[in-house]
């Protein structure tokens, strides 16, 4: 949510819905693809066509996403990019957060309490491995043993029985 908030609070809140990106969106339709605690591989042309936005759209708002350290950006060849998540905006369970924010000096970005109403809506701290550390201790369960929230079992935690 701190991408899309941050990027409408940029534009003063006055923007066309219909031309508008939609920030939060593209940024689950490139995290989605998350594997193990390595980068993303982007086809541009095949997750615009799935998107429903032109290339250049697409383009826009992964350069958009780079330049406030949502995502890391490390090769662009054949209209394939290679993409890092930083991990205050989404990760693997099972994966260690502080070892991907390390890699990329990422900040932890977080949601300001009151959301779009307060006056900064979105806060930037930059890269410390102490307050990652930090972040880690005080969500060690989620980031060790997630909840599964699937009737069917998941892929940390096997299939259900019953």
């Amino acid at each position: 949510m701190a991408a899309d908030f941050l990027r409408r609070h940029q534009s003063g809140g006055g923007h066309d819905e219909e031309t508008w990106p939609d920030t939060m969106r593209l940024l689950i339709l490139i995290y989605t693809e998350l594997t193990d605690d390595g980068p993303v591989l982007l086809d541009f042309a095949a997750k615009a066509e799935e998107a429903r936005v032109s290339v250049e759209e697409l383009r826009a708002e992964v350069e958009w996403l780079v330049e406030h350290e949502f995502l890391a950006l490390h090769g662009d060849v054949g209209g394939v990019a290679r993409l890092w998540v930083n991990p205050s905006v989404a990760f693997l369970p099972g994966t260690d957060p502080r070892v991907a924010a390390a890699r990329h000096r990422f900040p932890y970005i977080g949601v300001a309490e009151g959301g779009m109403s307060a006056g900064e809506p979105v806060i930037v701290h930059p890269y410390e491995p102490e307050l990652w550390e930090a972040v880690y201790d005080a969500q060690r369960d989620m980031f060790e043993a997630p909840p599964c929230f699937s009737s069917d079992g998941c892929a940390i935690h096997g299939p259900r029985t019953s």
